[in-house]
Formats: C-alpha cells, structure tokens, sequence
C-alpha cells in the first residue's frame, strides 16, 4: 500500500483529487474517525489506524491519502522507497495560508473561534506545538531522501508530471486555496522563519531532491500504478515553469 502523507495547506486536497481520478475506489481517505470524507473502515481513533491497515488492503485499498503522521502507519511500512509520498511547501507561507484559511472559512481546526475573534494574532498561531514545524512533526520516522516521492507545492504541476507522466491528471483548478491572505509583516516573517527551522531545512532539502529528479528525469518507483514518468512531459512542463 502507498501512504501519502497530506500534510495541511500544501495542496493535499488538490492531490486527492488527482488521486481519485487515477485510482478511483482503490484510494481511501483519512482525515479523523468523524470526517464524513474517511473511508468507512478507518473510522476509529488514530492510534488504531494501522490495525485497519489489513481489511483497507484486502478490500482493494492501494493508496491511503489524510492527515495522518507518519509514525501512525510506519509498522506498515516495508519499503518506504515504494510506499511514501508527500508534498511540502515553503514553511513560512504554509503557516500563513494555514492562519487565513481558519480565518475565513466555517472549519473544525483546533485554535478556530480564537482566530475569528482576533484574540489569537498569527505569530501566537505559529507558536503551537501543533503548528510549529509541522512538516517535521508529521514525516518523522524516515528520512526525506527515503521517500518514494518529494512534491513541491509551488511546483505542483511538475510534480504531478514526475509521478504519474503521462497520466497526471489536468486539475481545472486548486482545491481549499484561500480567497485573501492575511497581511504579514517582515518583524511577523522573521519570527515564523524563527520558529520554523526543522520545517525550512526540510524544504530546501525536498527542493534539491526535486530538483535532482528533474536533472535526471528520474522515475519514481512504485507499485505497478502509476506509470513511470517519461522525460518529454517533465522537460515541458521545466519550460513552461521557466
């Protein structure tokens, strides 16, 4: 089975859409055991996520997509060269976008009715342990270099071209993208890069594992689908980025 590790506010919803269009009914969802969008066999509490992990497989499950740390799923996990997919994202605009998102929209995040009241400012937001390097909190276990596949939020097409090729789907839009972002400060900035220093070493190591990738246009190895990536769409899409 694959983990894709969906980590909030780096396109995770986007890359579950793109799943569900390549994968159909053998994608299953996590996102907590009251999320009407978790599979019907994972509605448990998240410690016994894993124990699930057998009936997910033998109902035709290949890909498990969520909120879910590493850690719960890593019993499972035999070759994390083949099983492990994620997205990061530049950590300081991850919190800022993660901060407008509660902001604006009806949501069940922890810290929400504090944020719409302005009692809780965005570097007070940044500080929870929850938030605060969050990349780092939900991968630990195994090391980036160890994934079968690094995305790179702001390059989300390519990405999608380096793991599925051919077959990356052609999304019309980003899914859960805010509609304002906050007004951020450079004292405000500073202190998030402060805070978030685990998380912004992690990402410029995810930008160099991409970035080898692309040099080699390098297949990700997987279970039989996807497709390996042919090197035409990955040189396109570098020229289009350009």
């Amino acid at each position: 089975m694959i983990f894709s590790i969906h980590i909030p506010k780096t396109a995770g919803t986007s890359f579950r859409n793109a799943l569900k269009e390549l994968y159909g009914d053998r994608l299953a969802l996590f996102y907590g055991a009251n999320d009407p969008a978790t599979h019907p066999l994972l509605r448990v509490p998240r410690a016994e996520l894993a124990s699930r992990l057998p009936a997910l497989a033998d109902a035709g499950v290949e890909v498990l997509h969520g909120h879910y740390h590493l850690s719960l799923v890593e019993s499972a996990i035999v070759d994390p060269r083949r099983q492990l997919w994620t997205w990061l994202r530049d950590p300081v605009e991850r919190v800022i976008s993660h901060y407008s998102f509660i902001k604006e929209r009806p949501t069940k995040w922890a810290f929400d009715k504090e944020i719409k009241a302005g009692t809780l400012p965005l570097t007070g937001f940044a500080r929870k342990n929850r938030i605060r390097n969050i990349h780092s909190t939900f991968l630990s276990g195994v090391e980036l270099k160890d994934f079968a596949f690094v995305g790179i939020t702001e390059r989300f097409e390519l990405g999608l071209a380096l793991l599925f090729g051919a077959d990356a789907p052609q999304l019309n839009r980003r899914y859960n993208a805010i509609n304002e972002r906050v007004d951020v400060t450079p004292r405000e900035i500073a202190k998030l890069h402060a805070l978030n220093r685990e998380d912004i070493n992690l990402y410029a190591e995810g930008l160099r594992l991409m970035i080898d990738r692309v040099a080699a246009a390098q297949a990700v190895e997987t279970p039989e689908r996807p497709k390996a990536a042919g090197t035409g769409i990955v040189r396109r899409l570098i020229r289009k980025a350009s």
